[in-house]
């Protein structure tokens, strides 16, 4: 990999605490926008507002789902950051979608983004809202 890629990837790594909401309201924003658009006709601001909501409420579901199998299925035991390295790959491929040619990744740089941000705050462990919604 490239150096600027290697930077890049450090760069979301480090942003990841900061990021990880607004990228997956960006994500759905860029994947699921112009579908909305066709089939409701709403405009730019019409689109992000149903798009903030259905962000906000993915992303409470997605880790209530990761905490009740966590539960459910593991005793307790955290499976945060065993997600977070499962999907880790998926957003490479997104992030850098010419190494990945051949594939065919099927989604944008940006949902790329938003999956690796996702994963490397799975990664973190127990600490998943500690640094985006409060301080030590």
């Amino acid at each position: 990999m490239e150096p600027f890629s290697t930077t890049y990837a450090k760069a979301v790594d480090d942003l990841a605490a900061k990021i990880f909401l607004p990228a997956l309201i960006c994500s759905l924003f860029v994947e699921f926008g112009p579908y909305f658009h066709e089939k409701t006709g709403a405009g730019f601001f019409g689109i992000y507002l149903f798009v903030l909501i259905l962000g906000g409420l993915l992303a409470f579901g997605f880790v209530y789902l990761t905490l009740q199998i966590s539960i459910w299925f593991f005793d307790g035991h955290d499976v945060g950051p065993e997600i977070g390295v499962a999907i880790m790959p998926l957003g490479f491929a997104g992030l850098f979608p010419e190494q990945f040619a051949g594939l065919n990744v099927p989604y944008s740089q940006v949902t790329g983004v938003a999956i690796l941000a996702w994963a490397f705050m799975l990664v973190k462990g127990k600490r998943f809202f500690r640094d985006f919604f409060w301080e030590d």
